[in-house]
């Protein structure tokens, strides 16, 4: 049980499992007003029969079971999805005509697929929806991590005037960095209250907390180092989770107590409005961009994001987790999850009561939509749709019925001006497809949308940008010291250790390139061994290069100087150029980066080759900063194929771990040296799980205080000029060289890894 909740988001989903209690509403008064019919009480499987009668259905068929023992189990067999029939296309109008304007989607096509919606899925939202007053009832100045934040806990109170039976509290959390120069973005989640939590937290151990939990920073702290802040709106203070609480809540509020009609909304759209009142409320905030606020929310609550983003054009970016069926997923898809399902007594309050009629008399193929239009309503908002793996989260949520969902709003996004996915084939796991506005990701994890956050920000951060935050002072500010800089560089271009499963090159140069973009990295050097070529296509190195990213020589073979003869060496070198030359053409490629970082086993090697270097107009790229990522590339690979999440997480942290150290180091090692610390370069490669790491490895970077910079700006620094004067065997970083050569003893490190990393997933 606890693998599967990689992350705290999973919380939401165990609540929903182990303390439904706790989420229902809260009783109302029993005094009745003179004049006012008291509240209807039914259960929900009475209210659920109400429903029925209404519709004249007898019964319902039953839904599949989530036990893949059940001799009524769901199909999570993808050979046998059977193909679904008359699936609709959102640019045809009713009247049978194409859309072809961006005009007639708006006034025509946009209203008709709204209208099949409200009628017959979520049901509509009342026009006399009651007025909502904003109180703030506490303002705390905190820390989350390192960063200094404000944090105001805000109570929306829903004019009740009308009917006083029914009270409705909104509660929602803001918290905003502290230091922030101007109105900042905020990423707003459905969560659970404070009570939810403590109820939780009660039923399990310290290990199984943390494990729960997960490690690493948290949602709110990765939306904080972009320089954004996060609200938590709790949407069971909006609408109980519960068909026994429709008459209480803002539905029943609006309906003075008494039960739905059978188009009237449930409690999908009444979360979204709630979503969309606690937006009204930070449109008065000066502390909040309003116009760049996004929703995220996982299970009911990634439908409900979902459903919030088609419906409120204010929100300018949607999360959505594991919607499942009702949020992303192609509801006429046999796979998984069921309309039967979503009908049943425990879920069928979330729709429209005309809903019901899709799991009784008719079927999914007569629905008049399904949820690619859903999708196609965000447009031309940007939307990520996440999913865990089908090993460890399951397939009840259906993660290619999602993706087919996405896919099939395409259409729409691209005549508004935007970007479809690119693709209709279902990714490899762990693929990010986020070069459109509408991106998809499956990540390895369970029902979580944890292990996406990085991902997402990276997605948002395209449309997302927030005011400058001042550093909090630091010890080594105050000194006076200048702010650290360090220069990325990869290494093996364009191929790096064994491919994980389901990825291409091509992907991983895909993903490797974006991660930095969204970092706003400077003209960040590959170093290329052109051999690889025989493996990869060009493209890899194409793609490199068109993100605006500089190319140079790591030798043709990757060959180890100390190894070969000087002129095998140089004659391997020059061989990578006329690569180089067809990418670079006029740009700088001569900058070099030696294989295995060995300079020469011999003085007479050593000095020979910088002298060759030198007549070729090569300049050395050194390094300063070396973990030894590459040798997570393996093991990724092999737990990944083992589906080992364990092992995977293990990899995580210890690759944090390292880079963290390495950076300690080197600063530790250039201030013995030099007095003070350098300028730094780094060495990475392009492999498989830098797709995964890359983007928590930027943002460790970011929390240390480290300035991105270009590698010739990196050894501007006239550290650099020196050549360590050795009597054999240069090799290891620049420092490393330097300590040697000044026999300086090197700051001791922790554990090596090497060991288990060889040894992990075997």
């Amino acid at each position: 049980m606890f693998r599967l909740m990689a992350r705290s988001q999973s919380l939401v989903w165990l609540a929903s499992v182990v303390l439904p209690w706790v989420l229902s509403a809260d009783s109302v008064s029993q005094q009745v007003p003179t004049g006012l019919r008291p509240p209807t009480h039914l259960t929900a499987e009475q209210d659920h029969q109400r429903t029925l009668d209404l519709l004249h259905i007898a019964s319902l068929r039953r839904g599949p079971d989530g036990d893949p023992k059940s001799p009524n189990a769901a199909n999570f067999d993808e050979s046998k999805v059977t193909p679904y029939q008359s699936l609709s296309d959102p640019l045809l109008l009713k009247n049978g005509r194409k859309v072809k304007t961006a005009k007639v989607w708006w006034e025509k096509r946009r209203p008709e697929i709204v209208e099949d919606f409200d009628r017959e899925i979520y049901g509509r939202v009342p026009s006399n929806t009651p007025k909502v007053n904003w109180e703030a009832t506490k303002i705390s100045n905190e820390k989350n991590g390192d960063v200094p934040v404000v944090t105001k806990t805000l109570v929306g109170h829903v004019d009740n005037s009308s009917y006083p039976l029914v009270s409705v509290d909104i509660q929602l959390t803001l918290t905003t960095p502290a230091t922030a120069a101007g109105p900042v973005p905020v990423m707003m989640e459905f969560g659970l209250s404070p009570e939810v939590l403590a109820a939780l937290r009660k039923r399990f151990t310290e290990a199984q907390w943390a494990a729960l939990s997960g490690s690493g920073p948290t949602w709110q702290q990765q939306v904080l180092a972009q320089g954004w802040g996060y609200a938590v709106l709790i949407p069971t203070s909006v609408q109980a989770d519960d068909g026994a609480g429709l008459t209480e809540g803002i539905i029943g509020l609006v309906n003075k107590g008494q039960p739905r009609k059978l188009d009237d909304w449930g409690a999908l759209r009444a979360w979204a409005w709630g979503a969309s009142r606690a937006l009204d409320y930070l449109e008065t905030d000066k502390s909040v961009d309003a116009k760049q606020v996004g929703l995220e929310g996982l299970s009911r609550y990634g439908k409900a994001t979902l459903v919030a983003m088609a419906y409120e054009p204010r929100f300018a970016i949607a999360f959505v987790g594991s919607s499942g069926a009702g949020g992303a997923k192609i509801l006429r898809r046999k796979f998984g999850e069921q309309v039967e399902n979503i009908a049943s007594t425990g879920e069928y309050h979330w729709m429209a009561g005309n809903f019901l009629k899709y799991a009784g008399p008719l079927t999914t193929n007569d629905l008049p939509v399904d949820s690619h239009e859903l999708v196609a309503l965000c447009a031309p908002r940007p939307v990520f749709i996440s999913s865990g793996s089908q090993q460890v989260e399951g397939s009840w949520v259906d993660a290619k019925g999602m993706f087919l969902g996405a896919v099939g709003a395409g259409l729409v996004f691209k005549l508004l001006g935007k970007k479809d996915m690119g693709t209709s084939d279902f990714p490899p796991m762990e693929t990010a497809l986020i070069d459109g506005d509408i991106a998809f990701r499956q990540h390895g994890g369970g029902h979580t949308t944890g292990p996406n956050w990085p991902t997402f920000l990276t997605f948002a951060s395209r449309y997302m940008k927030g005011p400058p935050v001042a550093a909090a002072p630091k010890a080594a500010t105050a000194a006076g010291e200048n702010v650290p800089e360090v220069a990325l560089t990869f290494d093996d271009l364009p191929v790096h250790g064994p491919l994980p499963q389901g990825l291409t090159r091509v992907d991983i140069i895909k993903s490797i390139t974006h991660a930095l973009q969204a970092a706003q990295a400077p003209a960040v050097y590959g170093f290329v061994n052109a051999k690889g070529l025989e493996e990869a296509p060009l493209e890899v190195l194409q793609l490199w290069h068109d993100a605006g990213f500089p190319l140079g020589n790591h030798t043709f073979s990757h060959m180890d100087l100390n190894a070969n003869s000087m002129d095998a060496f140089e004659s391997d070198l020059l061989a990578d150029e006329p690569t180089l030359k067809r990418l670079m053409g006029d740009q700088d490629w001569h900058w070099f980066r030696f294989p295995y970082l060995r300079e020469g086993d011999t003085a007479g090697k050593h000095h020979a080759v910088a002298a060759f270097l030198k007549e070729h107009g090569y300049k050395v790229a050194q390094v300063t900063l070396s973990f030894g990522d590459y040798a997570y590339n393996e093991p990724y690979a092999r737990c990944l194929a083992k589906n080992d999440q364990q092992g995977i997480e293990w990899l995580k942290q210890s690759y944090l771990s390292g880079a963290s150290e390495s950076l300690s180091q080197g600063q530790k090692e250039s201030t013995l040296i030099y007095g003070h610390d350098i300028k730094h370069v780094m060495l990475l490669h392009v492999g498989g799980f830098q797709t995964v790491m890359l983007p928590q490895l930027l943002e460790l970077l970011k929390q240390r205080g480290f300035k991105l910079v270009t590698l010739p700006e990196a050894e501007s620094d006239p550290a650099y000029t020196s050549d360590p004067d050795l009597p054999s065997n240069w090799g290891g970083t620049f420092l490393q060289q330097m300590m040697s050569a000044k026999h300086m003893s090197v700051p001791p490190s922790s554990e090596d890894p090497s060991a288990k990393l060889g040894a992990l997933c075997r």
